[in-house]
């Protein structure tokens, strides 16, 4: 099974590897942190039913990145859109690979701020439902311990009952 931490993790492995010297932070980003550097944290995750034994995963993770700054703390917006156009083009095919798997995943620039660039990632897949055990697996040991119909005895004597013996 795949989770949202799973594919936030991949979506930093792509990041790394666009920006190898810089600091990625996750889920936490002190004040006081190094530029450039970027930070990236989940902001929803959502598993709705399928059917029976499917789920559908949906999440959003927002990327901040922040650029250098010059001796009086002032940061470029050119560079800052460079490096929002370089995660947009890392993240160009549609899909990411997570573990031997491959999640739909799109990115959007989301603008910028004072010092920092957005880009919001949104995934969703398919998986198997958290529990579930297939009926008909007899190699799951949860599924074999279910007694099936070949197992059940039925007994063929009939005795009629009055109607005031009969419950409903």
């Amino acid at each position: 099974m795949i989770t949202s931490i799973d594919v936030c993790n991949a979506i930093a492995d792509v990041i790394a590897k666009l920006w190898p010297d810089r600091m990625i932070y996750r889920d936490f980003c002190p004040v006081d942190h190094h530029r450039p550097s970027c930070y990236l944290y989940l902001t929803s995750s959502e598993m709705t039913p399928a059917n029976i034994s499917m789920v559908q995963w949906e999440m959003e993770a927002s990327l901040e990145l922040f650029c250098s700054t010059d001796e009086y703390d002032i940061s470029s917006t050119e560079a800052l859109r460079k490096d929002q156009e370089a995660v947009l083009l890392a993240f160009a095919p549609p899909s990411i690979q997570v573990g031997e798997r491959w999640i739909s995943l799109t990115a959007k620039g989301e603008g910028m701020d004072m010092g920092s660039a957005f880009v919001t990632f949104s995934a969703a897949w398919m998986d198997e439902r958290p529990g579930y055990h297939d009926p008909d697996d007899m190699t799951d040991p949860v599924s074999s311990a279910v007694p099936k119909m070949e197992h059940i005895e039925c007994s063929r004597t009939f005795s009629a009952q009055s109607p005031d013996e009969r419950t409903i």
